[in-house]
């Protein structure tokens, strides 16, 4: 049986609430906007369902602790191909032990595989809490582009809340073409559908920029330039700390 769902992390605990009910084990779970056809297979739609997700991730921390969940959900970030499998059959066997010891197990291949990827999301995630550059609007918005590997958006979202929380600000991936905006008042999840910025650079409109915007970048790239001394430049050194895969919205790579 193929589970089809929405692509959302509640819809995976749907899932994996309904399979649990149902005794039935899915060979395989996708998205529903990824999904093909072919002619063997049968298939299963999971609506999203709040409550029965709530009661699988309680029972996950129930079971292991915060961490773990964390961890899961951090790994689900990953769009990884059969990263719903792995967390599957990984809370298949946690829902299963009655020692209260599989998370910590770490020889065990769906154990191990699940925290190395979410290891690697982390990772990215801290990258780039110190990559993201902000650029302000004229009506007060500071925004900044990314396309980071993985789908990391919430997990920078409570960083940056914290860090600026006085202040309006938009973080956007334009891989996955959406983003999160914040103001005082909370977090949402947005989509723009009129896109003012250089999808290249990062760059915002001239016209929606501030009027200190340019004089602001000029002084970053300045500075950036200022500190770099030529003597000793270690090239191998500055693309293990900024791989140029990240250079893409980086004003001061322009």
């Amino acid at each position: 049986m193929v589970y089809m769902y929405d692509g959302s992390f509640d819809g995976l605990l749907s899932v994996v609430f309904e399979s649990y009910v149902s005794k039935e084990r899915p060979v395989q779970i996708v998205k529903e906007q990824k999904w093909h056809p072919t002619f063997f297979d049968t298939t299963k739609q999971i609506i999203t369902d709040e409550i029965k997700s709530e009661r699988v991730w309680q029972s996950i921390i129930t079971r292991s602790g915060t961490s773990v969940s964390q961890m899961l959900y951090t790994a689900f970030a990953s769009e990884l191909p059969d990263i719903e499998l792995k967390i599957f059959y990984y809370l298949e066997k946690l829902f299963a032990d009655t020692s209260g010891n599989y998370s910590r197990n770490l020889l065990d291949e769906h154990a191990f595989d699940l925290f190395n990827i979410a290891r690697k999301v982390r990772y990215e995630a801290h990258r780039f809490k110190g990559f993201v550059r902000f650029q302000e609007t004229s009506d007060g918005l500071f925004f900044s582009a990314i396309d980071p590997v993985f789908n990391i958006l919430s997990l920078l979202a409570p960083h940056f809340a914290s860090r600026y929380a006085d202040q309006k600000w938009v973080i956007y991936d334009t891989k996955r073409d959406k983003g999160i905006y914040f103001d005082p008042s909370g977090i949402r999840e947005i989509v723009l559908t009129e896109k003012q910025f250089n999808q290249l650079n990062g760059r915002i409109s001239h016209h929606i920029r501030s009027e200190d915007e340019d004089l602001y970048q000029k002084l970053w790239k300045t500075y950036y330039k200022a500190i770099n001394i030529p003597e000793r430049k270690n090239t191998r050194l500055m693309m293990h700390f900024l791989p140029r895969r990240y250079w893409k919205y980086l004003p001061e790579k322009h």
